[in-house]
């Protein structure tokens, strides 16, 4: 299927494998709610491994193949877990899976890589199918403040250092951005340079791009 993510998957999975701010809150949601547990673009499986470490059924949907291989490796060194989680490479507009689950999620921001309206109302509709009655959906999107958002547009920003523990490399995280404020997307470019023992230096371009909601519009769609 295919990604934005796929040629950047490792680099993703180093800066986000130990966010931890929100695992304990989607614990708490799919305890209350019960077995089984969707996530809608589960990347790595940061989500899906807390989950099933706290004894959960779950269920992650990706569309980046490269993004799924990282989260089974995550899964792979415990036969528990695996009995626990099932990954599944499939697009969130459009995805069918049988089981009807008690809750589902969709985490940092994910929910804005649906680009259109139409792909956003199709994404809630397949998953409102895939939802027992009265199940619960959670979404985490950030509340847009364009005098943020374009305040970095077309410079050049140094976000983070990266270390790999696999292999002896620093490498250092810029981002640039812009805004189209018409279509309500934030085009990123992110730039990825590893720095060898040698000092040689390996650079990883990455595009992405959001279509970041307003409150009111985000009640209205669902």
């Amino acid at each position: 299927m295919g990604t934005e993510y796929d040629n950047f998957a490792r680099f993703y999975d180093l800066e986000y494998r130990n966010v931890s701010d929100d695992l304990e809150m989607y614990r708490q949601f799919a305890e209350r709610c019960g077995s089984p547990v969707l996530e809608l673009g589960c990347g790595t499986g940061r989500i899906v491994v807390h989950l099933a470490r706290a004894g959960i059924r779950v269920t992650g949907i990706d569309g980046s193949r490269p993004m799924l291989e990282i989260a089974r490796q995550h899964l792979s060194d415990d036969a528990l877990l695996l009995r626990r989680a099932r990954l599944v490479e499939a697009d969130m507009r459009t995805f069918e899976l049988k089981p009807r689950f008690r809750m589902a999620l969709c985490a940092i921001n994910s929910f804005m890589h649906l680009m259109t309206p139409a792909d956003q109302k199709a994404c809630l509709s397949v998953l409102h199918r895939h939802l027992v009655p009265g199940g619960l959906f959670v979404v985490d999107v950030f509340n847009p403040d364009l005098a943020l958002l374009l305040e970095g547009g077309g410079r050049l920003m140094l976000e983070r250092l990266l270390v790999d523990p696999k292999g002896p490399t620093i490498i250092t995280k810029m981002a640039s951005s812009w805004v189209d404020r018409a279509r309500q997307v934030n085009h990123v470019t992110y730039i990825y340079d590893e720095v060898g023992p040698n000092g040689e230096v390996k650079r990883t371009l990455a595009a992405i791009s959001q279509r970041y909601v307003y409150r009111h519009e985000m009640q209205m769609l669902l």
